[in-house]
């Protein structure tokens, strides 16, 4: 037993001592250069001991497990970053036109909007005299411009907008916290992969659902502000220069109107008698009692006003 327990140590101590050889000393190190500037015997020794294997091999791995890690971030933020390179810009334009005819100004929209991918979103027909028609039009941002110097052509100028809204930020911290959202939900499901207790799974599950409701209200959020910015809209307004002028009834016309407008009176006067009629028919039990009660008075008066008057 003395014997086995002094073998081991004699064997750890041969151990340490070849790691400790193999690892260079900072001593001999500082001192290489000097060395090198000074030829002597010394300077021809042997060269300096190569790493053990597998200091070299857990070296590598760890040095590719930090690349990994590295990489994955790069390319995070870079995804990050590639969508701030440029502005993320909402368009948004608003053009008024007084046109000679309405209906040729509508056919002419109808043909830049489909010559530029765009659509009509919505559309309204208002007005007597002057009709006014009224679009919202969607077009890609690229486009914008030349779909309002086309529209501009249809007729004569008199309001033309544009404005614009700076969304990089939003879109960024969406991103963003888009990422730690995804990161997070990851973290759950494996936490409730090891889980054995029910209501240690039943309370990740809600935390997971949380977290995937707010991925998808980001992501939706994410996607509205992406299409804004690819389409610019357009609110487009038609006014027809041209007035209708009121027409006068003629003769016959007139009288036809005088006729429906008496016949119309007459009826309405009727009806209210007629309604009346009700009214007192209704009532007329309540009235017999009160014109019953007048006359009985009017005999009691009459019979003491001439009482006085009577011989003994």
């Amino acid at each position: 037993m003395k014997r086995f327990t002094f073998a081991l140590l004699t064997g750890s101590a041969i151990v340490l001592s070849g790691l400790t050889s193999c690892a260079p000393s900072p001593t001999s190190e500082m001192a290489a250069p000097s060395a090198a500037m000074e030829p002597s015997a010394d300077s021809e020794a042997a060269p300096a001991p190569l790493a053990a294997p597998g200091v070299l091999t857990q070296k590598t791995s760890a040095d590719s497990g930090s690349l990994t890690a590295n990489t994955a971030e790069a390319v995070a933020e870079g995804s990050v970053t590639q969508a701030t390179q440029r502005p993320q810009l909402i368009k948004r334009a608003s053009l008024a036109l007084s046109v000679d005819a309405v209906e040729a100004g509508f056919e002419q929209v109808r043909k830049i909007v489909a010559d530029q991918q765009g659509d009509v979103l919505n559309m309204s027909d208002t007005g007597d005299r002057q009709r006014i028609l009224t679009f919202e039009i969607r077009v890609p941002q690229a486009k914008l411009d030349a779909t309002l110097d086309a529209l501009s052509a249809i007729g004569k100028i008199r309001d033309r907008t544009i404005s614009t809204e700076d969304v990089s930020n939003q879109l960024v911290d969406l991103q963003a916290r888009l990422i730690n959202a995804r990161k997070s939900e990851a973290a759950l499901q494996e936490i409730m992969s090891r889980s054995g207790d029910i209501a240690d799974v039943l309370a990740v599950a809600r935390e997971l659902s949380a977290v995937r409701q707010n991925i998808e209200q980001m992501t939706a959020q994410q996607k509205n502000l992406q299409t804004q910015v690819s389409y610019s809209t357009i609110s487009l307004n038609l006014t027809s220069d041209a007035i209708a002028a009121v027409d006068k009834p003629t003769f016959s016309r007139q009288l036809t109107n005088s006729w429906e407008g008496a016949t119309s009176s007459v009826g309405e006067f009727t009806t209210d008698l007629l309604q009346i009629g009700l009214w007192l028919l209704v009532y007329s039990p309540y009235l017999a009692v009160l014109l019953g009660g007048v006359v009985i008075a009017r005999k009691v008066t009459r019979r003491l006003s001439s009482s006085p008057n009577s011989p003994d």
